[in-house]
């Protein structure tokens, strides 16, 4: 017999399910904004780095509750909701052997990747620096190759806007370009402009791929 609440819980849960990779892209950018705004004596995007928002002590010495807490929340919400993305992206490709091959690797490097930027969170940057930056330092590599791939694929599958895939190589460009040059003072905002970048480069895929199916 045809249950309807059953159909309905059912749909509203592949639903959450699909729309789980703009949903966490968008908490994202709100709860990392609205830590900024409550970290103590004010965050500077320009000149400290995005990783102090997730310490337990602010760099005036104060206790940064809220804000670190409101981090950890934003950083485990998007590593746990790319997941879906990484699996539904191959979508927008082609069905040749080799492109089907490179989606499936990107994939498996994004996913890889998740985990990483969730462990980064749960290490608090003043107080287990050297494994917060193990764990970032694992996660950007995956991702970067992740996208890279996906935008390379893009711009020579032409199935979508080859514009998305140029968007991709920049932002790919622009992290060797800090990977290369750590200690400049210009890493500080580069950083976060590679972060939320990638972040809404996934939000346009993501709508991109339900326009597509």
């Amino acid at each position: 017999m045809f249950n309807l609440r059953e159909h309905l819980t059912r749909e509203a849960v592949i639903g959450l399910i699909r729309d789980a990779p703009s949903l966490g892209v968008i908490q994202f950018i709100f709860l990392t904004f609205l830590a900024a705004m409550f970290y103590p004596r004010g965050f500077n995007f320009f000149s400290q780095y995005f990783s102090e928002l997730g310490a337990t002590v602010a760099s005036s010495g104060e206790l940064n509750s809220v804000s670190s807490s409101l981090f950890l929340v934003s950083n485990v919400v998007i590593g746990l909701t790319l997941i879906p993305f990484w699996l539904r992206i191959p979508s927008i490709l082609g069905d040749t052997r080799g492109v089907k091959a490179a989606g499936k690797i990107g994939s498996a490097l994004g996913i890889m990747s998740s985990p990483f930027i969730i462990g980064a969170a749960l290490c608090p940057f003043d107080t287990k620096l050297e494994m917060h930056f193990r764990m970032f330092f694992v996660f950007f590599p995956l991702f970067n190759v992740a996208s890279l791939v996906y935008s390379i694929a893009i711009i020579l599958e032409k199935r979508i806007n080859e514009k998305y895939g140029v968007y991709g190589l920049l932002l790919f460009v622009i992290s060797i370009w800090v990977i290369l040059n750590p200690l400049a003072s210009y890493v500080c905002i580069l950083q976060k402009i590679i972060l939320y970048g990638y972040f809404i480069w996934v939000l346009i895929l993501d709508r991109t791929i339900d326009r597509s199916i």
